[in-house]
């Protein structure tokens, strides 16, 4: 079979088995994301491993494999993810919340990081694995929590325009933490003055690409729509933000020694200022969403082989719990101190726990660049499935029964809902 033919063969049955997987999901009012990645280990190590049938491993006389094809359009799925989170980035909203939301992404970032850096140092990982495990656990997930929200019918209520604004927040940084790291990864390994200079040189490159990016950036970004509109053809504004978004993620990792996805997410941020912004998140939704991300979200699930969690269970516990508090004590904290009631702390800080597709990038871009072991990321990735499972149950405990009376349950829920209500109505009386 020629390489061609495993590829498409390969695609069809990934994109079918995270379409399946995500539809599943949905049916029980789980994100899609969920789905996708449990795909992916299905079909990974842990299970099938589909990567050892001779279909997928090469064919020909060059031996050409899928795999790292697969993992090309991989890398292109999570560049054009972190390029549609931009697009739908709602500023005007961050605005508005602009104080709690701040104080509690900080303390949403700040409190994982550290504990989870100290705790994974503690558990013998050198300093530099140490740090990064500390940086994938702050992350949260804008998708998911806006989803739980919607489903909970309190997207527009005080503490849910907290957490949309403070997780938009906590996305920019992280990413500002997560290009840090991965940029000054080779001067954590070294000492001495040459090291220095590596990290000085490290720096002043991305403090450069960044103030190029945002100065440069935005009027660059006006005049390549105003280019494409006198091109003659359909799509031409699509065509110009791929143009602009790869051209950014190119940019940030070879000039800026950053995250491909950080020059990205600033090619999104940068095009949802156009008037151009709808029809281009119109066009680009459903090729991502059907193809690239269900492949990218499928690939990290491939690499996951959770059996080889039995070998360090007690760590994997305390990092799962580092993962969640992490979350509920420092964005509740922060929240509490713009003014919040402890309730409305505890909903913020919940509502900041899932890691979702943010967290997954993160751990499979510091795999990729060597910064953390294959056991690490298993743990990490199976970390992000759990918090992000977990989120939905505790925000309907988090929110009191009064603002929950329009939510949109599953009928078993719902039939739940009406006898709970029958007996606090039997028990009034």
């Amino acid at each position: 079979m020629s390489a061609s033919l495993q590829i498409f063969l390969c695609i069809a049955l990934l994109i079918l088995a995270a379409k399946l997987c995500g539809a599943a999901m949905a049916r029980i009012g789980l994100p899609l994301v969920l789905g996708e990645l449990l795909a992916g280990v299905l079909l990974g190590p842990t299970f099938i491993n589909i990567w050892r049938f001779q279909w997928f491993s090469a064919s020909g006389p060059a031996h050409v494999s899928v795999v790292p094809v697969f993992k090309v359009l991989a890398d292109i799925g999570v560049v054009l993810l972190m390029f549609l989170a931009g697009l739908e980035t709602d500023v005007d909203m961050m605005r508005s919340a602009v104080a709690p939301a701040f104080w509690a992404a900080t303390g949403g970032v700040i409190l994982p990081m550290v504990g989870g850096a100290f705790l994974a140092h503690a558990a013998g990982y050198s300093w530099q694995h140490a740090i990064f495990i500390g940086t994938i656990l702050t992350a949260t997930s804008v998708t998911i929590t806006a989803q739980t929200l919607m489903n909970l019918k309190q997207l527009q209520s005080k503490a849910g325009s907290t957490i949309l604004g403070a997780a938009v927040i906590d996305d920019v940084l992280g990413l500002i933490v997560l290009s840090v790291v991965i940029a000054l990864a080779p001067s954590f390994a070294h000492s001495g003055a040459a090291s220095w200079r590596g990290l000085a040189v490290t720096l002043g490159r991305m403090v450069l690409c960044l103030a190029l990016l945002g100065f440069v950036g935005p009027p660059f970004v006006r005049w390549v729509f105003r280019c494409a509109e006198r091109l003659h053809g359909s799509h031409t504004e699509v065509s110009a933000a791929l143009i602009i978004a790869f051209l950014f993620a190119f940019q940030a990792e070879w000039f800026g020694g950053m995250a491909a996805i950080t020059g990205s997410y600033l090619a999104g941020l940068f095009v949802a200022g156009t008037p151009a912004h709808r029809r281009v998140l119109d066009d680009l939704q459903p090729m991502i969403n059907s193809f690239f991300g269900p492949l990218f979200f499928v690939s990290i699930g491939l690499e996951v082989d959770i059996l080889q969690l039995g070998s360090r269970v007690e760590f994997f516990i305390a990092l799962l719990l580092v993962a969640i508090f992490g979350k509920i004590i420092g964005c509740g904290l922060g929240s509490r101190f713009t003014g919040f009631s402890w309730r409305e702390s505890l909903i913020v800080g919940v509502g900041m726990i899932p890691r979702g597709e943010v967290g997954l990038i993160t751990a499979s871009l510091g795999f990729a660049a060597g910064v953390v072991t294959r056991d690490v990321y298993v743990q990490v990735v199976v970390v992000v499935l759990l918090s992000t499972l977990i989120t939905p149950g505790l925000l309907r405990f988090a929110f009191p029964r009064s603002a929950l009376v329009g939510e949109v349950l599953p009928s078993g829920a719902m039939e739940l809902q009406r006898l709970d209500t029958a007996v606090d109505k039997m028990a009034d009386v």
